[in-house]
């Protein structure tokens, strides 16, 4: 089982933040300017976003957005076009709400700065999840997530997504939270023997929205990757440094994931 408290906004980066004890990372040189690809298009009827960006090696850096870039997403002999988001550059939202399905192949189209980017993928089933435990912090009246998801079964891959906000209960922007636990096919001996991590501790009365995605073969091969290149990093078992595997063409980076996904909104208690 596995958390970052950070989003996934910085997917091919290898430079995620998440709250843990310092680590001295070690990461491999990326050419600066490349294309950076976050989708994940999923089956729930909404406008679909997808995040571009340019790659960078600095550690305290920040990504600087790709604009301008025209994008299609085209499966099911539909096609769907995306905007970029007025004032949100390196944002795109598609110009009108679809559901991706099952059985479908799914291809991303990207022109920008004069290159054409593409990437395929496909949707798996998702399974049922078990409802969220809550625990209490100590002798506090404080709460913490309990057991989300075994971190392997033979024949489902998954991410959760579980966002925690009592922003109504404490006047305050930070009293927020998102974690990210995973459930693969494989044990790596580096997730379990990955440094510790800072406990995430809330307050009875937030509000917790749950959500799990279902993972194929090749996006589970890629969330896999980057918990390795920085959450299991600074473990026991430490491996070298490597590019995380990609399924965008023409030099690109990132990924582009189809997933099938289920949530739940609770409030804690």
């Amino acid at each position: 089982m596995m958390f970052r408290t950070h989003p996934v906004a910085l997917l091919a980066l290898t430079l995620l933040p998440s709250c843990e004890e310092p680590t001295d990372w070690q990461f491999q040189p990326l050419e600066n300017g490349a294309l950076v690809v976050e989708a994940i298009i999923t089956n729930e009827l909404k406008n679909q976003e997808i995040l571009l960006s340019l790659s960078y090696d600095d550690l305290n850096g920040q990504p600087a957005p790709a604009t301008g870039a025209e994008l299609r997403v085209a499966g099911g002999g539909e096609t769907y076009l995306f905007q970029e988001v007025p004032g949100q550059p390196g944002r795109y939202l598609s110009e009108e709400a679809f559901a991706a399905k099952l059985v479908i192949n799914y291809t991303l189209d990207i022109q920008w700065n004069g290159g054409n980017y593409l990437a395929t993928n496909r949707m798996v089933p998702v399974y049922p999840m078990k409802r969220l435990d809550f625990l209490p912090y100590g002798a506090t009246d404080s709460l913490v997530i309990g057991e989300v998801a075994p971190i392997y079964l033979p024949y489902e891959q998954a991410m959760y997504e579980i966002d925690i906000d009592w922003t109504h209960l404490v006047n305050s922007d930070s009293a927020r939270a998102k974690m990210f636990f995973y459930t693969f096919r494989t044990l790596d001996v580096n997730e379990l023997f990955r440094p510790p991590r800072e406990t995430v501790v809330f307050p009875k009365g937030s509000i917790v929205i749950e959500r799990k995605h279902s993972l194929n073969p090749d996006f589970a091969a890629f969330q896999r990757a980057l918990a390795m290149e920085t959450e299991w990093q600074g473990g026991v078992f430490d491996e070298a440094s490597s590019s995380l595997p990609t399924n965008i063409s023409n030099g690109g980076h990132g990924f582009f994931g189809v997933c099938a996904v289920i949530s739940d909104t609770l409030i804690a208690e």
